[in-house]
């Protein structure tokens, strides 16, 4: 690595262990990923976090600066604008790294060296012409080591005043509630719990059994909600979007994959059409956690 990369990290990494509130914002310098910064900025100021800001350098990287006659200090010298920027007009924390490697090695490498409680991703969309945070951005989703909050170019801030829950039995939505009490916390948010309708009895049990311990969590912290359910069993997720619409939600929750005894349930297709869509309402991605058994009594 070059050595004033070396010294720049070093001077970082001593910096973030004196602190582990901390959000992780990767950037391509595009108009999209400053939208990423600016929400990341808006949820600092609010939740007392710090924002390390993160480029990735790698073969595209060096190719560019050597197309343009450039080196690798006018990455740090971008980076140290974005940062000035931020700080001539904000009281929060803000931290910049430049690392080379692999996007998706360096991106969660370095958000658990800084012990990232939340990374902000911004996507061009899936078929964005930019080599990441396009099509790629749910693989660098599915592997971070904290939730993940994707906010499109036209993501408008937000004061995450409504924030849609949904809940199915193919995912495991009950691992959402952490995230989702520290939004309210932060927020006061109010929530739209959405449950996918089912027909056959023994899902519809399951259903009902969720829903009644997420809706249980919600009275225990004093968190607003409401409760709706889709018209079809089909659709899901067109219904859960058109839902979205109407009510007018400024946040998504999900989880990113499904549970490991549901095979035929199409993880990829369910966080995609949610990550990328149309209305370009922020989606906060959760992870799950695999259990050995999957308990619902």
């Amino acid at each position: 690595m070059n050595l004033q990369l070396e010294t720049f990290n070093l001077k970082l990494k001593q910096m973030t262990e004196e602190k582990t509130l901390n959000i992780l914002v990767p950037t391509d310098f595009s108009d999209t990923c400053q939208n990423a910064i600016n929400h990341a900025v808006n949820h600092a100021k609010i939740s007392g976090h710090q924002i390390t800001i993160l480029h990735v350098i790698n073969k595209e990287t060096r190719s560019k600066l050597k197309k343009e006659g450039m080196g690798l200090e006018t990455v740090l010298e971008k980076l140290q604008d974005i940062k000035q920027d931020i700080l001539a007009n904000n009281d929060i924390g803000v931290n910049i790294m430049a690392k080379e490697g692999s996007i998706f090695d360096v991106i969660q490498e370095v958000a658990k060296e800084i012990q990232a409680n939340l990374m902000i991703l911004g996507t061009h969309g899936k078929k964005g012409l930019q080599y990441l945070f396009g099509g790629w951005a749910r693989k660098v989703v599915v592997q971070s080591p904290c939730p993940v909050l994707v906010v499109q170019e036209k993501t408008p801030m937000s004061d995450y005043s409504k924030v849609l829950f949904p809940v199915n039995v193919y995912t495991e939505p009950r691992q959402q509630l952490p995230a989702a009490i520290r939004v309210a916390e932060q927020y006061h948010s109010t929530f739209y719990v959405y449950l996918q309708k089912f027909i056959e009895s023994i899902d519809s049990s399951r259903l009902d059994v969720i829903s009644a311990q997420i809706e249980e969590e919600f009275i225990k912290h004093g968190i607003k909600f409401k409760v709706e359910s889709a018209e079809k069993q089909q659709n899901f997720t067109g219904q859960l979007l058109s839902y979205a619409g109407q009510e007018k939600v400024d946040m998504i929750i999900m989880m990113t994959d499904g549970r490991m005894d549901e095979p035929d349930f199409s993880n990829s297709a369910w966080s995609e059409k949610l990550i990328y869509n149309e209305a370009a309402i922020p989606v906060l991605c959760i992870n799950p956690v695999y259990l050995s058994s999957i308990y619902y009594f």
